[in-house]
């Protein structure tokens, strides 16, 4: 009876190390608990400024299963750290190509701002996904016109 006693004693210790533990420890969101290699909208906090790395095809296609290759954008956060490889769609391709040029070998180096947009549909539905948005160059310092430098001018004529 005492090997029973002492069995259960430490199944109820057990018990509570395991209940103390779960107190600890923070519980993952299930977007955490669902691995992916692709870059997807939850790997995406806020408007995240990138410069792309290149454009390769990969297959998509679960193993076993017939190939399903995709083009997908690789980039790198101006903090130095890689993004998981984005999966391109077509509207992603044309901004890039309105953007860049439809050689894909030039937008290497190039900046885009990767953003989740809510407004994204698949399948009929409004899920929410990841869209691309060109970084404009900055402006260099505009010149005064003619215009410009005749009203300065006259500001300094005393009346």
């Amino acid at each position: 009876m005492d090997d029973i006693d002492d069995c259960n004693d430490a199944w109820w210790h057990q018990l509570d190390q395991d209940q103390q533990y779960q107190q600890e420890m923070t519980m993952p969101k299930v977007n955490e608990m669902i691995q992916s290699k692709w870059l997807k909208k939850e790997d995406i906090e806020d408007d995240t400024i990138c410069t792309i790395l290149g454009v390769r095809q990969d297959n998509l296609g679960k193993e076993g299963e017939a190939a399903d290759m995709r083009w997908v954008l690789g980039m790198r956060r101006s903090d130095g750290v890689n993004l998981k490889p984005m999966v391109l769609n077509v509207t992603s391709i044309r901004v890039l190509e309105a953007a860049y040029g439809s050689d894909s070998d030039d937008w290497k180096g190039k900046q885009v701002t990767v953003y989740v947009d809510p407004n994204v549909s698949f399948q009929g539905r409004v899920v929410g996904g990841l869209r691309l948005r060109p970084v404009k160059a900055q402006k260099a310092a505009s010149k005064p016109t003619p215009a410009q430098d005749f009203e300065d001018s006259l500001d300094e004529i005393p009346f």
